[in-house]
């Protein structure tokens, strides 16, 4: 186990906001934190074996599964993202986040 400055499992909104700042961080990637198994949860969006589900107890340890399973997966590791202030935020499909939709 990896141990880092988690939030505290008990702690929803902490470790909910722990899971956004993953996926964000990784976008290939949806991660979310199980609030009954107090785990991070994360499902590849590209191609992967089948079952490919990563678990973990605090991000930093999700983070290098996925790095892990990444180089696994033949895919080059992605920079880290700019910060918010050299990049507006995109959606899924390359929409500014507050553009409306057509």
């Amino acid at each position: 186990m990896i141990h880092s400055d988690a939030p505290d499992p008990r702690n929803e909104d902490a470790c909910r906001m722990a899971a956004a700042r993953l996926q964000h961080d990784h976008r290939h990637w949806m991660i979310m934190w199980g609030c009954y198994t107090r785990t991070y949860v994360a499902f590849p969006l590209f191609h992967a074996p089948r079952g490919t589900i990563l678990t973990a107890t605090v991000p930093d340890e999700m983070t290098a599964k996925i790095r892990r399973q990444e180089r696994a997966a033949g895919m080059r590791i992605p920079q880290p993202s700019p910060a918010p202030d050299r990049q507006q935020e995109r959606d899924w499909y390359g929409r500014r986040s507050l553009d409306p939709i057509h």
